[in-house]
């Protein structure tokens, strides 16, 4: 099943100006009166999964919302995953390294979190062959978060996004 309805920018949504603002900072936190955002780069290799995946669990409870840190933990594991198997990497850093970038933001009780990988291909969510060891990490996606979608980014790649609240 495509998901072209994910793909659609929500409009108003406070945090598409944080990313499109911040996400070429590397571990920059921004802050203001309404809410906090911080990004990481990582390398696109496997190592990064349990980085972002800890790196989440660790802002969640200095953010207070570690309620929210089991549904983050799979979502930002499966984004991160995708992000590393099937996107190509950024150019981030003033080095010219590759990279993937992971975006955590808060606002209130709505969680976000974002994935940047430089690769065009969109996401799409299909139908998990029981015979098969992958397959299932959009419909995990879908089950976790209470909405995700992607953003294609004018030069290139794509941040692939999910809400929590």
């Amino acid at each position: 099943m495509e998901c072209a309805e994910a793909v659609a920018k929500p409009v108003g949504a406070w945090w598409l100006r944080v990313l499109t603002h911040s996400s070429r900072r590397w571990n920059t936190p921004v802050c203001g009166d309404r809410h906090d955002a911080v990004t990481w780069t990582f390398e696109p290799r496997p190592r990064a999964v349990s980085a972002a995946r800890e790196i989440s669990a660790a802002l969640l409870l200095e953010w207070e919302m570690e309620y929210l840190s089991g549904d983050v933990a799979v979502v930002v594991s499966e984004l991160v995953t995708n992000a590393v198997r099937h996107g190509g990497p950024l150019v981030l850093t003033r080095q010219d390294e590759p990279g993937i970038q992971l975006s955590l933001m808060r606002s209130g009780s709505e969680f976000i979190c974002a994935v940047r990988d430089g690769g065009d291909h969109l996401p799409r969510r299909r139908e998990a062959d029981p015979t098969m060891e992958g397959g299932r990490g959009l419909a995990l996606v879908s089950a976790f978060a209470r909405e995700w979608g992607v953003i294609p980014t004018p030069s290139g790649g794509k941040f692939v996004w999910a809400q929590f609240v």
